[in-house]
């Protein structure tokens, strides 16, 4: 009988150590480094796509949050954790630099973009730049200039065409350009300026291409991009650095070019 109770109780302590054992090399599970991207709103589908093909053969996850230029300039002000940002304007990332927020040396123009007139299907064939400040348009949609970097480009192009102050109790701002898509597709506005890469994106039963704006009449339409100069990931992860060099290499190599350039973007490099 003491035999049985020694073996039961060499067994049960063994089955003890055995668990606390495996419970021991869960702890030791190192997680996923993490890096986290701030890009214009514009940018949604097409780096969505770029991340999806780069965690395929990556250890690192990658964490995108999309809004417009100058907001996601204030959260980066506010200390909103970020790795990597993608700017729609050069003046907002002008303004990280100059306030210290950013690598200088990590900065470069990665894309350009097109400013694009856009209309309800309802209002294709009289809507034009010409006719903006005829009856037939009762709502233009921008995004908010100070913001968001189309709305600026929008409200650029109409000054130089002398027709912004005819115009501007027609203009609704919207909080960034897939808002103004939004006003159209839903026939909350008759006409708007978006990105030539989001008009791409519309649904051609509820919206329409009018024309490309002319790049003379607005400042040039480049998406500067930074590695920020404490990255957020480097704090919760001190071999992050690697992944952060890695994900921000990919971003210029050619499996994301050829997607920025399905999307409509034009790739700088």
């Amino acid at each position: 009988m003491i035999m049985k109770k020694v073996i039961y109780t060499a067994l049960s302590v063994l089955m003890i150590t055995s668990i606390l054992l495996m419970a021991g090399c869960g702890n030791d599970t190192k997680e996923k480094t993490e890096i986290t991207i701030l890009a214009a709103a514009s940018l949604t589908d097409a780096l969505n796509e770029v991340i999806t093909e780069y965690e395929k053969d990556s250890s690192c996850t990658v964490t995108a949050s999309y809004a417009g230029s100058g907001d996601l300039m204030q959260q980066i002000k506010g200390g909103a954790p970020c790795d990597i940002f993608i700017s729609a304007s050069t003046s907002h990332m002008d303004m990280l630099e100059r306030d210290g927020y950013i690598d200088d040396a990590s900065r470069i123009d990665l894309l350009t973009n097109t400013l694009t007139l856009i209309s309800t299907v309802e209002k294709k064939d009289t809507v034009t730049m010409d006719s903006l400040a005829s009856d037939d348009v009762k709502i233009i949609a921008i995004g908010e200039p100070g913001t968001v970097p189309a709305g600026k480009y929008a409200v650029q192009s109409l000054i130089a065409l002398n027709m912004h102050d005819d115009l501007k109790d027609k203009i609704v701002q919207a909080k960034d350009v897939r808002a103004v898509l939004d006003y159209i597709e839903t026939g909350n506005a008759d006409c708007g300026f978006v990105y030539r890469t989001d008009a791409m994106m519309m649904d051609d039963k509820k919206g329409a291409i009018i024309c490309d704006v002319d790049s003379s009449l607005h400042d040039p339409i480049v998406y500067p991009m930074t590695v920020l100069k404490s990255p957020s990931c480097i704090d919760a992860d001190e071999d992050a650095i690697k992944y952060l060099e890695d994900f921000y290499s990919f971003l210029q190599g050619e499996t994301a070019k050829n997607i920025f350039e399905k999307y409509g973007f034009s790739v700088e490099q």
